[in-house]
């Protein structure tokens, strides 16, 4: 993370004996002890990017000694997100100027979706200035990409790719989540060769264990999985915690668990539990918060104020292995410290990261360096252009035809329906909400294509790059020519979303960064997303989300149809069945 050379060391040690002045102090508060669990008033001195001393001593003080008087303040470690996302259509660096002014500090993202869309040497290009950003990254690397390409047309990340980064990049931790343990069970060879390679280099192997029985994490845990974040009851949570893995109790914007998990959790040690977010979109981060909300949220469902803050900063900091380095406020650890009015309201009011005030008084004081200007030339679709005779879909015999039925916002189930008409092709059923879906890779045309029924929305054409999990091309619809102009549109703006109907372009947003990140700030994605969500509502869509169901629809780790390239996929059955 941050390093420190001999010189640092000494320096280190002349502030905390006293010998030299210190850089910034903190006197007159109120410190969270996350160790022991108590609070205690003190002063805080800093050295550079660490802290020196904290205890009851006075400093001496020195003509560029920064004072920051915390009377009235409690002093909590900078917040850590154990497992969140920093590339949902914004990119690291808009995030992270976001992020950090609701205290968090350090962020463990899992970059499977980046990776997906700007390829390795895209990610190499990031991680070269990630010392920029206004937080501290921490990373995955893709060990699952994607889910399972006996079905998603091929592997496309290698094991000299997983070597290359865990080699060059000690911050890159951990493998990303790997959605389709089935593939563990399945004793398949190519991902354990990729568990043995993390656990090689001491990094973790991270779990996205949803539905699976005791029985089966038994053998998952055994295989090397770390952690999960897919608990949704409490009997979960108390399973994951018995067969020692570190367990993540998500409150972010796909799910929030907080509620149902926090009366097993309050019964459970909290040695190896987590607040994590999992993701927070742009609208949430602007109107909610981050971790901040995360806390308060669990202190409000009956968490000890002090547990839910050390489920924040240390037990995330330990899993992650850099707890000599933050989740604390101790001697020797990188300085990040939060002021906040009461340990019961964890929005700070100053934030101190790597020993430099970043937030005061509602200010952003310091700016993150810019996401590099990647685009899609790492990872570039070898096609500009589809035309409506790509869209037609054949009848396969004269029976009943199986349908992607959305259920709720993530998940789908499979219905049988009677096409009628249409010849040797089979034809959108707008007066049912049946319309056609249609994906295909970026490095090659080649298309899956089937229909889904409950998007809602009387809309000729949606053509979107994000689609989980290889961000491809993937285009809904009822109308060729409306469906095409969408996906020209998109593929012309270098990937984004795009919305036609009766030949007019309703709406475009640009997602110039790997087809799927946007250079937007914050707030003015958050206003750009819901245009489109309530586009798609005002067409007569229930959905809370759309777009999000629309750009899972190609996730293959989620029950219970999908659609890839090969067709539709039936998880559960783990076959093509169309």
């Amino acid at each position: 993370m941050l390093k420190k050379n001999f010189q640092d060391l000494k320096g280190l040690l002349r502030v905390s004996l006293g010998e030299e002045p210190p850089d910034l102090v903190v006197k007159n508060v109120d410190i969270l002890d996350v160790f022991s669990s108590d609070l205690f008033r003190g002063q805080i001195w800093v050295y550079k990017h660490w802290i020196a001393y904290i205890g009851d001593r006075n400093p001496p003080i020195g003509d560029k000694t920064l004072i920051i008087d915390g009377k009235g303040k409690v002093a909590v470690p900078g917040y850590v997100d154990g497992h969140g996302h920093a590339d949902l259509f914004y990119n690291p660096s808009t995030f992270a100027d976001v992020a950090v002014t609701k205290g968090a500090t350090t962020v463990f993202s899992d970059s499977q979706d980046m990776v997906d869309s700007i390829g390795v040497f895209g990610f190499i290009e990031v991680l070269k200035i990630s010392d920029g950003f206004a937080l501290k990254y921490l990373w995955s690397v893709p060990a699952t990409y994607p889910p399972y390409p006996d079905v998603e047309g091929g592997e496309l990340f290698s094991v000299d790719d997983i070597c290359k980064l865990f080699s060059n990049y000690e911050e890159c931790v951990a493998i990303s989540e790997v959605s389709s343990y089935i593939r563990i069970l399945k004793n398949e060879d190519s991902i354990l060769e990729k568990i043995l390679i993390a656990k090689s280099f001491g990094k973790n192997v991270e779990g996205h264990t949803l539905g699976a029985s005791y029985d089966k994490l038994n053998t998952l845990a055994a295989a090397g999985i770390t952690s999960c974040h897919e608990s949704i009851t409490g009997a979960d949570l108390r399973n994951r915690v018995r067969l020692g893995l570190y367990t993540m109790i998500r409150h972010g914007s796909i799910r929030s668990d907080l509620e149902e998990l926090c009366g097993a959790a309050k019964a459970l040690p909290k040695d190896s539990l987590m607040l994590v977010s999992d993701g927070m979109f742009a609208d949430d981060l602007s109107t909610k918060g981050y971790m901040d909300f995360v806390i308060k949220e669990a202190i409000e469902y009956g968490l000890d104020p002090i547990d839910a803050i050390k489920m924040a900063t240390l037990n995330p900091a330990r899993y992650l292995k850099v707890d000599g380095e933050v989740g604390s406020i101790a001697p020797g650890r990188i300085a990040d410290i939060l002021l906040i009015d009461d340990i019961t309201q964890p929005t700070p009011d100053m934030v101190i990261e790597k020993g430099r005030i970043v937030l005061q008084n509602g200010d952003l004081l310091i700016q993150s360096t810019a996401f590099p200007h990647i685009g899609n030339k790492c990872n570039p679709f070898v096609f500009d252009n589809v035309s409506m005779d790509e869209f037609r879909i054949e009848r396969k015999g004269n029976g009943p035809v199986p349908v992607i039925d959305v259920k709720n916002k993530t998940v789908t189930r499979r219905v049988d329906l009677t096409f009628e008409g249409g010849g040797p092709y089979l034809l959108p059923q707008k007066v049912d909400d049946v319309r056609k879906a249609l994906y295909t890779r970026r490095d090659r045309k080649h298309w899956g294509k089937g229909f889904v029924r409950g998007i809602g929305g009387d809309i000729g054409g949606i053509a979107t790059t994000v689609a989980h999990e290889t961000h491809g091309l993937l285009i809904v619809g009822f109308n060729d020519n409306d469906m095409a102009l969408a996906g020209n549109t998109v593929l012309g703006m270098g990937g984004g979303i795009a919305i036609v109907d009766q030949g007019k372009i309703l709406y475009k947003l640009s997602l110039p960064e790997g087809a799927t990140m946007s250079r937007l700030k914050i707030g003015d994605l958050a206003g750009e997303i819901e245009t489109v969500n309530t586009i798609i509502r005002d067409r007569g869509s229930n959905l809370d989300d759309p777009f999000l169901t629309i750009s899972y629809l190609t996730l293959t780790t989620i029950i219970e149809l999908r659609l890839t390239v090969s067709g539709l996929y039936d998880v559960k059955k783990a076959e093509i069945i169309f």
